[in-house]
């Protein structure tokens, strides 16, 4: 029996020009739906990006709006019926955060909704890690798009399509469950797969244009990586992201090799848009600082109540100023 390879689409794309990135996902889509199944009228798509702290874009911490904008013109031409975005920020509101990431000109121009994850239901995963809940709302949606950001990471290695996926789970439950894991990266790694597994999204898109080295997720640093890349496959994705970057320790990916979750062996991935992968390999983009996945106590309880003040007091008194 010979396993089909799976395909990711990848091109240097220097600048974030609205049409550049527009072509990069339609010639994308050429590539990896050919048969033009993935998107058809009436639709309800949820958008699923980087959403993870309220930064502008020039920081790296979120999906660039370009990237989402651009998205949002592809699925307009399949006559989808409702385009959503949503997230679980780390702190602050959805809202405040997409607005800050410059996601607001979406809702007017593309008809666009920017809704909190709502109704957490318990999620059964295969490493049975107590207490795992994830947005119940999700079977609201026909398609789901992953859009995630090309990220060092401190915790796992490196964050793209499968790590983004984390998201997903709502709120506080997020550093709950790497303390149930105590600390173990490939047991956590293997949650994500679950989760991965479960969300199914049809396409990821990655944005790489501007990715984020040094002390990532969040206190990281800009580096011009001037890529995006697109796929079906999230490991095949993720593998190809990690080559790149030349990043061999990212823990999803060794849990994904474990699980046998999509295709992890270079051989088996098939790859278009550029002649030869080794061309686009950077040696200088900076690894993260290892740190324990497991968050302490206090940490939680600190976290907990800065988000009650971000969202209960900073929020509500920038609008009225």
């Amino acid at each position: 029996m010979v396993l089909m390879k799976s395909k990711v689409h990848i091109q240097k794309v220097e600048t974030y020009a609205l049409e550049k990135v527009e072509s990069f996902i339609r010639k994308a889509l050429s590539v990896i739906d050919e048969k033009e199944a993935l998107f058809s009228a009436g639709q309800k798509i949820l958008l699923k990006p980087n959403l993870l702290r309220g930064f502008s874009p020039e920081y790296c911490v979120t999906t660039h709006p370009v990237v989402v904008e651009a998205m949002c013109r592809v699925l307009k031409d399949f006559s989808v019926g409702q385009i959503t975005i949503s997230d679980s920020p780390a702190l602050g509101s959805l809202e405040a955060v997409a607005s800050k990431a410059g996601y607001d000109l979406f809702k007017k121009k593309y008809g666009v909704k920017i809704i909190p994850l709502t109704n957490p239901i318990p999620f059964e995963s295969e490493e049975n890690v107590p207490h795992l809940k994830i947005a119940g709302c999700l079977q609201d949606f026909d398609r789901i798009i992953n859009l995630p950001k090309i990220k060092s990471h401190c915790q796992m290695g490196m964050t793209v399509a499968i790590k983004n996926l984390f998201g997903l789970v709502i709120g506080k439950r997020k550093p709950i469950l790497h303390c149930l894991v105590k600390n173990d990266k490939i047991k956590f790694g293997k949650m994500l797969i679950d989760i991965a597994r479960h969300v199914n999204p049809c396409l990821t898109l990655a944005d790489g244009i501007e990715a984020m080295q040094g002390q990532g997720p969040i206190h990281g640093n800009p580096y011009h990586l001037g890529v995006l890349l697109a796929s079906t496959d999230m490991t095949a994705l993720d593998r190809v992201a990690a080559e790149i970057i030349m990043f061999t320790k990212v823990y999803v990916l060794e849990a994904s090799r474990l699980k046998g979750y999509g295709n992890y062996d270079l051989e088996k991935i098939e790859i278009s848009g550029v002649a030869d992968l080794s061309s686009l390999i950077v040696a200088d983009f900076e690894s993260a600082r290892p740190m324990d996945i497991s968050f302490n106590p206090y940490r939680i309880i600190k976290s907990v109540l800065k988000q009650f003040y971000e969202i209960g007091i900073k929020e509500k008194r920038d609008a009225f100023n």
